[in-house]
């Protein structure tokens, strides 16, 4: 479940909803109660690791469908 908000909140970055990732980390911590020693979703993957993140997509995208296809957005991110 939490790579799919981690992928949702890339989306809000892609398509410009949110204009940085520590806005980002912020509204889901307050707004969702996702949890603070986290740091967030943006926060947790810049500690996950791209990667990491990214191969965690493939597999789940593999087992599941394209409801874990990783976010276009993921291209430009860096960690």
């Amino acid at each position: 479940m939490i790579l799919r908000l981690v992928n949702e909140s890339m989306a809000c970055l892609r398509e410009k909803i949110v204009d940085d990732a520590g806005l980002v980390d912020a509204g889901v911590i307050f707004g969702t109660g996702f949890a603070p020693f986290r740091g967030g979703p943006m926060h947790y993957a810049e500690k996950t690791g791209k990667k990491e993140i990214l191969s965690k997509f493939r597999k789940l995208e593999y087992t599941y469908g394209n409801r874990f296809t990783p976010d276009p957005g993921w291209e430009d991110f860096q960690t």
